[in-house]
C-alpha cells in the first residue's frame, strides 16, 4: 500500500516541477504576444506614413520643397526598416519560446503516460497527451508559418517602396531633362519681371554687379540636363567670324538668309534659345559654349553646353540646337563699333547667364562699357553697364 502510494507521488512531484516551468513559459510567450502585437502594429503605421508621404510628394512636387520632403520620406523608410527587423527578431524570440514550452508538455506527458502503466485508463490518456501534444504542435506551426508569411509580405513591401523610391528618381530626372530652361528664372517682385516666375529660390550669380543693380540674382536661367551626339567636331576653318555674322552688331545686323549661312566652331562663345519643350513656353536667350558640331549642310547641329558659373564643367547642362537659335559672342580682342543710343540690342543681364531686351543709353567713357536700360526697368534710375561684347542684334 505505502508503496503504491510512494509510485503515485513520483510522478506527481516531476510533473509539478515540469508544470512551474511550463507556467514560467507561458506566462513569459503571453508577454511576448502583446510586444509582438505592438511591433506589428507600429510597423503597420510607419508604413502608412511612408506611403502618405510618398502620395503628398507626389501630388506637390511642384510646389514643396523636394529634397526636405525626400530627406522626411528617407528616414520614414529607414525607420520602418528598423521597425521590421525589430519584429522579425520578436516573432523569432516568441517562437522560440513556444517550441521550447512544447517540448516541456511532451516530455511530462510522456512521463505520466510511463506512469500510468499499460490499462486502458493510462492508454487514453496516453493517446489524449497525444492528440493535445499533436494539436499544440501543429497550432505552434501554424503560427510559425503565419509569421513567415507576414515576413516575406514586409520583405516584399519594402522591395515594392525601394522600386517606388527608384521610379521617383528616374521620374525627377526626366523633369530635369525636360523642363523648360527658360522658364526657371526667379524674381523679387511681380513688378520686375516680364514673365512670371513659376520656380523660386533658383538664382544663379556670376559676381558682384558691375552697375550697382538691385536685381543682380532676379535675371538668371537654370537649363535642365541634358545630352548631345558623339559627332567629331568640323575644322574650325568651316566657322564664319563673329562680325561678318552681325550678331554683335557691327556694320549691318544679319539678315535671315545671312544667319542660316553661319557656322560655329568647338569652344565658340555663343548665344542661344533653347527649344520650348511645350506648347506656350517662352524660353530666354543663354549664354553658352559650343561643344561639338553635329552634321553637315542643312541638317547641320550644335551641342551647345549651358555657361551655368555654380557647376563645373562636366556636370553643365548640354543642348541640341542650330544656327538659327544661336548669335556669336566676339571675341575679347575684336574691335567693336559704339552703338547708337536707343538702339534695341539683346544683353547679358549682370550677374547672370541670361540675355534679355534691352534699349542702348549710351556709353560708359571710364570703363568703355555700354550703357543699357533692361525691359522691365524702365521705371529704375539705375542703369546696367555691361561689356561691349555681350551686347548682340536683338531676336525675338
Amino acid at each position: 500500500m505505502s508503496a503504491r502510494n510512494r509510485n503515485a507521488r513520483g510522478p506527481n512531484r516531476n510533473s509539478g516541477s515540469t508544470q512551474g516551468e511550463e507556467a514560467q513559459l507561458w506566462s513569459q510567450i503571453k508577454d511576448d504576444l502583446r510586444t509582438m502585437v505592438d511591433g506589428v502594429n507600429s510597423s503597420n503605421d510607419s508604413l502608412r506614413n511612408i506611403i502618405a508621404q510618398d502620395n503628398y510628394i507626389v501630388k506637390n512636387k511642384d510646389t514643396v520643397d523636394l529634397a526636405a520632403e525626400e530627406q522626411k520620406l528617407d528616414n520614414l523608410l529607414r525607420g520602418g526598416v528598423k521597425g521590421a527587423d525589430l519584429s522579425k527578431q520578436q516573432i523569432d524570440a516568441l517562437i522560440e519560446h513556444i517550441t521550447v514550452l512544447r517540448a516541456l508538455v511532451k516530455a511530462r506527458e510522456d512521463a505520466e503516460s510511463q506512469a500510468s502503466g499499460p490499462s486502458s485508463l493510462g492508454g487514453r490518456e496516453r493517446s489524449s497527451g497525444l492528440l493535445s501534444s499533436s494539436a499544440r504542435s501543429s497550432s505552434a506551426r501554424g503560427l510559425g508559418g503565419r509569421e513567415k508569411d507576414r515576413d516575406r509580405e514586409r520583405d516584399r513591401e519594402r522591395e515594392r517602396d525601394r522600386e517606388r523610391e527608384r521610379e521617383r528618381e528616374r521620374e525627377r530626372e526626366r523633369e530635369q531633362r525636360d523642363r523648360d530652361p527658360g522658364s526657371v528664372y526667379d524674381f523679387d517682385g511681380g513688378g520686375d519681371s516680364p514673365v512670371p516666375s513659376p520656380v523660386s529660390g533658383q538664382t544663379r550669380k556670376l559676381g558682384t554687379s558691375a552697375g550697382g543693380s538691385d536685381r543682380s540674382g532676379n535675371r538668371d536661367s537654370m537649363p535642365p540636363r541634358g545630352s548631345g551626339g558623339d559627332r567629331d567636331t568640323p575644322s574650325k576653318g568651316d566657322s564664319v567670324p563673329p562680325e561678318s555674322a552681325g550678331g554683335s552688331l557691327g556694320p549691318g545686323s544679319a539678315t535671315a538668309s545671312q544667319r542660316a549661312k553661319v557656322t560655329f566652331h568647338k569652344g565658340q562663345d555663343v548665344v542661344f534659345k533653347p527649344k520650348p519643350t511645350v506648347t506656350n513656353e517662352h524660353p530666354e536667350w543663354m549664354m553658352g559654349k559650343v561643344q561639338q558640331v553635329l552634321g553637315e549642310g542643312k541638317s547641320r547641329r550644335y551641342k551647345v553646353q549651358d555657361a551655368d558659373p555654380d557647376l563645373p564643367p562636366e556636370q553643365r547642362s548640354e543642348f541640341r540646337t542650330s544656327a538659327s537659335s544661336m548669335i556669336p559672342i566676339p571675341g575679347p580682342d575684336f574691335e567693336l563699333p559704339d552703338l547708337e543710343k536707343g538702339k534695341t540690342v539683346l544683353a547679358l543681364y549682370p550677374d547672370s547667364t541670361t540675355f534679355y531686351k534691352a534699349e542702348v543709353m549710351g556709353r560708359d567713357s571710364p570703363t568703355g562699357r555700354v550703357s543699357l536700360r533692361f525691359e522691365g526697368e524702365e521705371n529704375s534710375v539705375t542703369l546696367q553697364l555691361v561689356d561691349r561684347r555681350y551686347v548682340v542684334e536683338y531676336r525675338s
